[in-house]
């Protein structure tokens, strides 16, 4: 696991990187800083003991400049250059970048010459009209809404972000001998958190609760109830309950709000009423509460997974015997997105392979990145047909395991490939991404996407919208011609288990398999760690309603190479 000095030397780089853009100087210079930083964010080592071994140089995009900033950081606990560049970058700034929307420059603007250091002060110039003059309609709705998707995210957490606080909250449990049970959001796997709700039928929590490391605030205590607000801000609400109430407790407290009143309405039909101490008849019988399963059973539904509690169909399926068997981590058989050190990833071609291989996988396709993604040192044909030697070395080596020739091609400004396609048929799988130039208006982007899905080379598009959870919405296409003219061309649509991604939603995943269209599910993994995150697609998928038949990488190698022709 990287250390934490990696993460902290990565944010200096990234701020760096920020200030330069936000003086207007050279952009190659934000590039490189922020290469950098992603570089050591992802090492596969603690890069203070890289620094004293005097091997920076040797980090990918960590050229002599850089490591020299590195070796000051790392020596003085501070980096001249940025100070100096906070000295003069006006304050507020950096609080108004964390507003989705607005880039070094914007900020700049607003703080130097408009004095607006803080979101609530931006929030009170576009009340006033005092914006009015300096950005037209559009912008100034483009912060409106920027602010209010900050304000709501900023009470929210990624899911691995919320997977980490309950499996910390657990181990410490655990070593009191004390079992907990996760509830809310982060069970039904909803891609941000924003309370945890912990369960438990052991009297002692209440108490070891408030002697939970990172405890700042007891927000509230009670005999059955303690809320806690951890040192990040972070609300814990740990509730006690008897065994015999347990299974209506992890309904009641997985919810949603919805499934749980349509639970309750279902019951109430019955003459019986159900709570988070169990299921009652009228005149107080508890006919069920120990577990989840003899709660649905009495009220004549199927199991219904926590992923698919939001009222979207679920109980009327489960009343009728019609709930799909979901797909599962265990039915995938290979990944099909992820990136090397050819481009911007952070391991080893035969890293992956040989981590995947532990993973269980029968294949992998590296999907490194084309030409035009410079950013991400994406490879020219030539350098792919170096990296082609090198995967078919490995093949002779690694088999029956398959590594598959891969690219994530860029999708050009007027829908075009990056690479021609009597190259592109050369590879094996072909995902196609629109990374560059968002700022077209939605009818031309949603064309872009067309277009490329359309190309006969294409086998699948990659993160279909190129959302950032809580930094940038989704590029405004129109899915819905998107998924038709994938059924139509025969093509797929990925859901990308990048955490920040995790695009397609599972709200378009599921139009798009009731339509026909194969999903493919995958890490986008730059790092051996995280091709992990592949669990978090196949949460995605499992709230869409998707089975093992929806989803390609599902195949063994020999279907999905018939699949993609």
């Amino acid at each position: 696991m990287n250390g934490m000095r990696n993460l902290e030397v990565a944010k200096v780089l990234d701020d760096l990187g920020e200030l330069v853009e936000a003086n207007g100087e050279d952009r190659f210079k934000v590039i490189a800083y922020h290469r950098a930083a992603t570089s050591i964010r992802n090492l596969g080592e603690d890069v203070e003991l890289v620094w004293k071994d005097k091997r920076l140089e040797e980090i990918k995009y960590v050229g002599e400049g850089i490591a020299k900033k590195i070796d000051e950081y790392l020596g003085t606990g501070k980096l001249g250059v940025l100070e100096t560049l906070r000295g003069r970058t006006p304050a507020g700034v950096s609080l108004l970048m964390k507003v989705p929307g607005i880039g070094p420059r914007t900020a700049f603007h607003l703080a130097h010459d408009l004095g607006i250091t803080s979101v609530e002060q931006l929030n009170a110039a576009l009340g006033s009209g005092k914006l009015d003059s300096e950005f037209g309609p559009t912008v100034r709705e483009g912060f409106r809404i920027g602010i209010e998707k900050l304000q709501s995210f900023e009470r929210r957490l990624l899911l691995p972000e919320a997977e980490g606080v309950f499996q910390k909250m657990k181990s410490y449990f655990g070593a009191l001998g004390i079992e907990i049970g996760m509830a809310g959001s982060l069970r039904r796997g909803k891609s941000t958190v924003g309370d945890l709700d912990i369960l438990s039928t052991d009297p002692r929590v209440l108490d070891a609760t408030r002697g939970c490391p990172g405890v700042a605030q007891v927000l509230e205590g009670g005999p059955r109830r303690y809320s806690v607000k951890l040192e990040d801000g972070v609300q814990v609400d740990v509730r006690l309950f008897t065994r015999e109430e347990y299974g209506a407790a992890l309904v009641y407290f997985t919810g949603s709000k919805e499934h749980n009143i349509t639970l309750r309405n279902l019951a109430l039909g019955r003459g019986w009423k159900l709570n988070e101490y169990g299921l009652f008849e009228a005149g107080g019988n508890r006919v069920s509460g120990e577990t989840e399963d003899g709660v649905y059973d009495k009220l004549g539904l199927q199991y219904v997974p926590p992923e698919l509690r939001e009222n979207n169909g679920e109980v009327e399926a489960a009343l009728s015997g019609k709930l799909p068997h979901l797909v599962e981590l265990d039915d995938v058989r290979g990944d099909l997105q992820m990136h090397t050190t050819w481009s911007d990833g952070a391991a080893e071609l035969e890293e992956m392979a040989r981590a995947a291989m532990e993973r269980g996988y029968e294949y992998i396709a590296v999907t490194d990145h084309s030409q035009s993604v410079r950013v991400a040192n994406g490879l020219t044909e030539e350098r792919f047909r170096r990296q082609w030697k090198e995967i078919e070395k490995l093949n002779d080596r690694l088999a029956p395991f398959r590594i598959l020739r891969g690219v994530e091609v860029e999708i050009k400004n007027d829908g075009s490939l990056d690479f021609d396609g009597k190259f592109l048929d050369e590879f094996d799988i072909v995902g196609a991404s629109l990374h560059q130039n968002f700022r077209q208006d939605p009818e031309t982007l949603t064309r872009r996407v067309l277009k490329a899905v359309s190309a006969p080379s294409v086998d699948f598009l990659c993160h279909p919208t190129n959302r950032l959870i809580g930094r940038r919405e989704g590029n405004p296409i129109d899915l819905a011609r998107v998924i038709t003219a994938a059924k139509e061309s025969g093509k797929m649509l990925e859901t990308d288990g990048q955490p920040n991604r995790l695009d397609l939603d599972e709200t378009w995943a599921k139009r798009a398999a009731e339509e026909g269209v194969k999903i493919v599910v995958d890490s986008d993994a730059h790092t051996v760690g995280d091709l992990d995150n592949i669990s978090y697609g196949v949460t995605v998928a499992r709230r869409a309603w998707l089975k093992k038949q929806d989803v390609a990488n599902t195949l063994g190698l020999k279907a999905l190479l018939k699949l993609i022709g």
